[in-house]
């Protein structure tokens, strides 16, 4: 098929960050938290964006950045590096701090590196239909430059192209962090010069997490309710703690929304949409306990101030007690008025929501399809390194 609409080649910065250690990652762990990890990261790139530069497409483990008109400044450039690189191992971070899933993916996404590719030349863009995809030589070299002999696991690739056409680029050594290394590649259509640059020095930005303290002070228990549930707590936990899964087992309560990752948590966070308005609790997932027998962990609910308290208990091996009790700061008259007006229906809230967990439960383990585990609570095996 030709394409309906080719525009005139132009200047143009391409900048690809690419995540090395993609391949052994996605095949040698869990796929379905390997392709989250992955997904969240491109994220974190795509967020990270300060520089005006624009999303040409998503390849997998890179992402090919672009931009036309105005020449790129070492600055802005090496800047724009900075800010992706920091944003990127940042994410990883929290899965160190925040982890609860102990699948191969969870615990060995700290492995994963950053490296870029950043070429300045002549660039046109394909139209087909409603796609649109940048053409060109220098496309080309941006992506073969990806293959390199360059011995570092992390750093950034600047073509002596961008150097030599970018008229404002001043001489890199004034405002790198490092010292940086020249370099040569032959490929197909000739020899490629550039300048590299480690990013080792670029790990003193990364940010800590930080663990919010979502409980608030001078709570009381003001209602609890229990059942025993007719599946392992490794099942129990994974349901319930999903938050994306709410609806599955939580009665008047159609999908969940506003979460800010597909893996459980520290941090998690969700809304419960059951009236689709402002009314809807919104909550976060925090003060994880978890053992072989005994888990427990808090729902902060931000719309109602207050807490859900969930603790799962091993009584056998298919077996698992399950307990909500909800705790709130209330004054005297609010104890009153919520006992004669409002503690009826929230029990028959819950405790309904444990009669259908335990039947979803029974359901799926009638039918190993109609189950995907999607939390490991026992340590997989690691990546060799």
């Amino acid at each position: 098929m030709k394409p309906e609409n080719n525009t005139a080649a132009q200047p143009t910065l391409l900048f690809i960050p690419d995540i090395s250690g993609f391949t052994k990652f996605v095949h040698e762990t869990e796929i379905s938290h390997s392709e989250h990890i992955i997904a969240e990261l491109l994220e974190a790139l795509i967020d990270a964006n300060e520089m005006g530069l624009e999303l040409s497409e998503i390849e997998g483990d890179a992402v090919l950045f672009y931009r036309q008109g105005k020449q790129p400044t070492a600055v802005e450039t090496l800047a724009q590096v900075q800010r992706m690189y920091t944003k990127f191992h940042g994410t990883l971070k929290k899965y160190e701090s925040q982890r609860i899933c102990q699948c191969g993916a969870c615990l060995n996404a700290n492995h994963l590196e950053l490296k870029f590719i950043i070429h300045y030349g002549e660039i046109a863009n394909n139209q087909v239909k409603s796609i649109s995809k940048l053409f060109g030589k220098d496309l080309i070299v941006a992506h073969r430059l990806m293959k390199n002999d360059i011995d570092l696991k992390e750093y950034v690739l600047i073509t002596n192209q961008v150097i030599d056409e970018c008229s404002s680029w001043v001489n890199i050594e004034q405002v790198a962090w490092d010292k940086p290394n020249l370099g040569n590649g032959t490929y197909d259509f000739g020899e490629v010069k550039y300048c590299y640059l480690p990013l080792e020095a670029l790990k003193a930005h990364i940010p800590e997490p930080t663990i919010e303290d979502y409980t608030p002070p001078s709570m009381n228990k003001i209602l609890s309710v229990e059942s025993v549930i007719n599946a392992s707590i490794d099942k129990v936990f994974d349901i319930v703690s999903d938050a994306h899964g709410k609806h599955l087992w939580m009665v008047h309560v159609k999908s969940s929304d506003r979460t800010n990752g597909n893996i459980t948590k520290i941090g998690s966070t969700h809304r419960c949409v059951m009236n689709e308005d402002e009314s809807d609790p919104f909550l976060t997932s925090h003060s994880f306990d978890i053992n072989k027998d005994l888990i427990t962990w808090t729902d902060t609910n931000h719309t109602a101030k207050f807490n859900l308290v969930i603790t799962l208990q091993r009584i056998g091996n298919q077996l698992t007690r399950t307990n909500l009790t909800v705790i709130k700061k209330q004054n005297p008259i609010q104890k009153i008025l919520y006992r004669f007006f409002k503690k009826k229906v929230h029990l028959g809230f819950f405790n309904g929501s444990l009669e259908k967990l335990n039947n979803y439960c029974l359901e799926i383990g009638k039918d190993d399809s109609l189950y995907s585990p999607g939390i490991l609570l026992e340590p997989a095996n690691t990546l060799s390194q």
